[in-house]
């Protein structure tokens, strides 16, 4: 995984000024976030997340500048070995895809009757249009994988970079919220007898362990030193 500077291509006057950039949002989203603070208290409310997460955030900051200045920043052995991202995400991208032979829900229609599990493609039997949340559920990563291998293309790599995470909180909640919504819809407008409650399988937590490990890998390659060659 490429810092975002060099898949962008950039000169040193380039990432000068990203860095500035960088530097001028962490310093707005400061005074910001100092100013929900102030709003709160004016307000006669305590911002007990808000003011926690300050020193939380700190920390972070010299946890990784420690982390970084411990290692050797000239160089190719500044990066920790890519391989590692790239197996982690593969690891999740399979969990992911196999993750689809698992029951998505259980649940009892009528009092008394034994719990029926719910798998996805009896979500597609039932509505052709539930094949397209679905899909993307289990095939991101696959897709996303397969567009990191076109090396020449930098906007993409800087695209896939950046969308990642976003990827895998949808499909978390695409997997957790989508099905019970299909099944309360039904219940409301069509009248079918179905539950307005089903209770979650591992079919549910195991796409969502595997789009958290996704982010792990994520977040190895994206906090990764960036390498300084030597002259």
């Amino acid at each position: 995984m490429k810092s975002e500077m060099v898949l962008m291509n950039m000169d040193e006057r380039q990432r000068l000024a990203w860095f500035m950039a960088n530097r001028g949002t962490v310093i707005a989203v400061g005074a910001v976030w100092i100013g929900m603070i102030g709003w709160e208290l004016t307000h006669g409310r305590v911002p007990t997340f808000l003011m926690v997460m300050v020193p939380v955030f700190a920390l972070f900051r010299a946890g990784l500048y420690f982390f970084y200045s411990s290692r050797p920043l000239v160089g190719p052995a500044s990066a920790h070995d890519p391989r590692f991202v790239r197996y982690v995400k593969a690891l999740a991208a399979l969990l992911l895809v196999g993750s689809v032979l698992l029951p998505l829900y259980s649940f009892v229609s009528t009092p008394g009757v034994e719990a029926r599990s719910v798998y996805a493609w009896d979500l597609v039997k039932d509505d052709a249009l539930a094949a397209i949340p679905l899909a993307f559920v289990y095939l991101w990563p696959v897709l996303v994988l397969g567009l990191a291998r076109l090396q020449s293309r930098r906007p993409l790599q800087v695209l896939i970079q950046f969308a990642e995470p976003v990827l895998a909180v949808t499909s978390c909640v695409i997997v957790m919220w989508i099905p019970q919504i299909i099944f309360e819809y039904r219940t409301l407008f069509f009248f079918i007898i179905v539950p307005v409650d089903p209770k979650p399988e591992w079919g549910c937590y195991l796409p969502v362990a595997a789009n958290g490990l996704y982010l792990v890998g994520w977040l190895a390659g994206f906090l990764r030193p960036w390498g300084v060659q030597e002259r």
